[in-house]
């Protein structure tokens, strides 16, 4: 899977609360919907503007690493260590963001439970959750995988 299709499996969920702000319409969180599901490549100047709150966190960590904030290593440990250290230190917009909304965005690795009509049940950290099984509709009961939002992002 290329960098960008990985970036916005994650990041497209946002794509609902950023157009709840209104700084993109509808048209543009369908379009990014189904270039995450068709793993259509975007530009990645596109996906900067829109997601530009991410990428500044992003490149702070890109330079930490050493490394272009586009590397797949600093996209990896941005999602599955980073995300969840800048929500729980309030950074940026999760500074004021609702619990629920803190929550639910997230990265966690859970377990498939079941499995049925296009949903998996996850439970991780001693809690059950349903989510779509979308981009990793392959998986089964017993598999791992990563949870961001309402969706599980990729399988372990």
């Amino acid at each position: 899977m290329k960098v960008e299709n990985y970036f916005l499996r994650y990041a497209f969920p946002c794509a609902f609360i950023i157009n709840e702000m209104n700084e993109v319409d509808k048209e543009t969180v369908e379009m990014l919907e189904k270039a995450a599901i068709e793993q259509k490549v975007l530009d990645r100047e596109l996906l900067e503007k829109i997601f530009f709150r991410a990428f500044e966190k992003i490149q702070v960590l890109a330079d930490e690493m050493g490394k272009d904030k586009w590397d797949y290593d600093v996209m990896k440990t941005y999602f599955r260590e980073r995300h969840n250290q800048d929500i729980d230190n309030g950074v940026g917009y999760y500074k004021t963001a609702p619990k629920a909304i803190k929550e639910l965005s997230k990265v966690f690795e859970a377990e498939i439970v079941d499995k049925r009509d296009g949903f998996f049940i996850v439970q991780y950290n001693g809690k059950t959750r349903t989510v779509s099984d979308l981009f990793v509709s392959n998986a089964k009961k017993g598999d791992k995988v990563t949870i961001h939002y309402g969706f599980a992002v990729e399988a372990l």
